[in-house]
């Protein structure tokens, strides 16, 4: 119920902010005077507890262990310490759950993560910060990035704010938070590829990679906007890349060594295709490609368009390589960006309403499956509260 008062305060929020904007505003009026819309869902994120599996999993064990280096911890900040441990390694029983060990463990892994990202950390224990702060930094740095895209590059604001959630995108900032200020940070970079001032753009794409490293994978995008690839040829390739990605697998691991060594561990081992993300870039796809000859013109329809085949491409090798998800989530982001673009480019305002209501609908039901029946990402029991006792997710 939260997500959805919030989602819905957002959105009306973000539609009184649209209408009060005139045609003489500059880029930053037109950023500010959207913000503000951005403040149900950053609060939901920022004051949340035990959400997302990376939550409890990674930075909050991870922030620990690099505050302990300064001060002692706390009885509470300890107990939370080896119960994260206990929960990372709960399909492995033999190993054995301490303090110490649990200490060793995340003093290791910490030191794996971006350097922008370790910064920012060190200097919220230098403030002395509870790790709830960590999560009140992060949200408000993603969040402001993406509202900031919205204001500047969506064709309807107020329908690329309900898409942010019901895409998913805003629960997945709620799990993978350093990669998903990347990602942000990437996002608002779109505007300057589309633009053509490739300083700017390549500057925030390293600023995005000081956070999470395989933000480099973004860098291609600024040459996207002026590709001339047409959606059949998109097709093919994408099929060919299907079938011949075991043969490919090498290369990308070798790729893999190269650009992201953190990752370099899950080789070898096989999983699961990533079925349904590669079902709603297909989707997207299909319906990006109905509606090119209308939209191909437009700024942003290209870089979006290949964007999302660049997602594809990256989930073929889903089963060889787990980064590719990781790298996926890059270029399936701007789908709430894309979405509305590609709605705007339907003629009729009959038939665009009921398209309009036909994907709100169906990606309110894949969300609804996907959070709350599901628990992607873990993203639920939901608290509010600084100082909440913490309540391990089994």
């Amino acid at each position: 119920m939260a997500y959805v008062l919030g989602t819905v305060i957002s959105v009306l929020l973000m539609a009184f902010m649209s209408r009060t904007e005139v045609r003489e505003d500059n880029k930053m009026t037109r950023v500010l005077r959207r913000l503000p819309a951005m403040i149900p869902l950053f609060l939901l994120s920022a004051l949340r507890w035990d959400v997302g599996t990376d939550t409890w999993h990674t930075y909050t064990p991870e922030y620990f262990a690099m505050m302990s280096e300064s001060r002692e911890l706390t009885e509470k900040e300890r107990q939370i310490l080896i119960e994260d441990y206990r929960l990372y390694n709960r399909s492995n029983p033999e190993v054995e759950i301490t303090e110490e060990n649990a200490m060793d463990f995340y003093s290791e892994t910490y030191k794996h993560t971006a350097p922008g990202f370790q910064a920012l950390e060190r200097l919220l224990i230098a403030m002395n910060a509870d790790v709830q702060w960590l999560y009140v930094v992060t949200s408000l740095i993603s969040l402001t990035f993406v509202f900031a895209a919205i204001a500047l590059q969506s064709e309807n604001p107020v329908l690329s704010c309900l898409f942010f959630v019901i895409t998913s995108t805003y629960f997945l900032s709620m799990n993978v938070v350093s990669q998903f200020m990347a990602i942000s940070i990437c996002l608002f970079a779109c505007v300057f590829a589309e633009k053509r001032q490739p300083v700017l753009f390549f500057l925030f794409v390293l600023l995005a990679a000081a956070f999470h490293v395989t933000a480099i994978v973004f860098l291609p995008v600024y040459f996207l906007p002026r590709l001339k690839v047409w959606p059949l040829a998109c097709a093919v390739v994408v099929l060919l890349t299907f079938f011949l990605a075991p043969l490919l697998v090498p290369l990308m691991e070798k790729l893999v060594h190269l650009l992201v060594p953190k990752y370099a561990f899950y080789l070898g081992s096989y999983l699961e295709f990533e079925t349904i993300f590669f079902a709603l870039g297909i989707a997207v796809f299909a319906l990006g490609t109905y509606y090119w000859k209308v939209g191909e013109s437009k700024p942003y329809y290209r870089l979006w368009y290949y964007c999302n085949v660049l997602g594809m491409l990256s989930l073929c090798f889903s089963p060889y390589l787990p980064s590719m998800k990781r790298i996926n989530y890059y270029f399936a982001a701007p789908h709430f960006l894309f979405l509305p673009l590609v709605v705007s480019c339907e003629e009729n305002f009959k038939r665009r309403r009921i398209l309009e209501i036909v994907l709100v609908l169906l990606f309110i039901a894949e969300t609804f499956v996907a959070v709350w029946l599901l628990n992607k990402n873990e993203v639920l029991p939901y608290r509010m509260s600084f100082g909440a006792e913490y309540v391990s997710v089994p």
